[in-house]
């Protein structure tokens, strides 16, 4: 719905503020809360392009639609990340609202590094064979993902265990509950806190080094960019 508001083919988002029920029939993932050598690890075994997906899932808390949607340019000159599509069935579709993620140059080097010489020359940082975007992640999730996870002796739910990881460090962390809705793009914390606060550029950069610290720019997985 959101989706068709932007192509201007509805005027209004119909179900904005709609909640799901909290019980489905549907499957029961469970997520895992890694440590930080638990995420380097996983991504040690893994080879390029899921190694630095991995590092970027789990620096910034983004999803993994949107990971797979960035292109070169989303990577500016400042080192801020801007997340302004999504990839679903092989097609880019613009978000609704463009989220900005700013990246410590010193903390996020390594990040910033990988980044930026995969989507070198590139239309898609994120890519296969064919120079498209990943369009189905899932594929990613079975088959490599999973055997990394349990190469270590690790069972993790899918992609989606490195953004609830680094929501669950925040929060320990004591980060403003405002600030982690600012990181991981979530629109609401309280009725207060979002009608009367804001997270700034400064608070996320501040709330991303506190877990990116954690993860240092020595990584040299399998397939590693030089």
């Amino acid at each position: 719905m959101g989706w068709a508001k932007t192509q201007r083919e509805l005027p209004d988002n119909p179900a904005k503020g709609v909640y799901l029920p909290r019980e489905t029939g549907g499957r029961q993932v469970v997520r895992t809360e890694l440590e930080p050598e638990q995420t380097l690890a996983i991504a040690g075994q893994l080879q390029e392009p899921y190694a630095t997906l991995v590092l970027l899932l789990a620096s910034v808390g983004c999803r993994g639609e949107e990971a797979v949607g960035l292109q070169p340019g989303d990577l500016d000159a400042a080192n801020v990340l801007h997340f302004r599509r999504v990839i679903y069935g092989g097609k880019a579709e613009p978000l609704e609202k463009e989220q900005r993620i700013p990246l410590d140059a010193v903390t996020h080097a390594d990040l910033i590094r990988r980044l930026r010489a995969m989507g070198q020359g590139q239309e898609w940082i994120f890519r296969t064979k064919a120079g498209t975007p990943f369009s189905v992640l899932d594929n990613g999730r079975k088959r490599y993902l999973h055997k990394a996870a349990a190469a270590i002796c690790i069972e993790v739910g899918g992609w989606h265990d490195f953004r609830h990881t680094l929501v669950r460090k925040m929060r320990k962390a004591g980060v403003h509950p405002v600030v982690v809705s600012g990181v991981v793009g979530h629109k609401s914390v309280t009725l207060a806190a979002e009608v009367y606060d804001r997270a700034s550029a400064a608070d996320i950069e501040q709330a991303l080094n506190l877990v990116g610290k954690q993860l240092p720019p020595q990584l040299l997985p399998s397939g590693a960019v030089q």
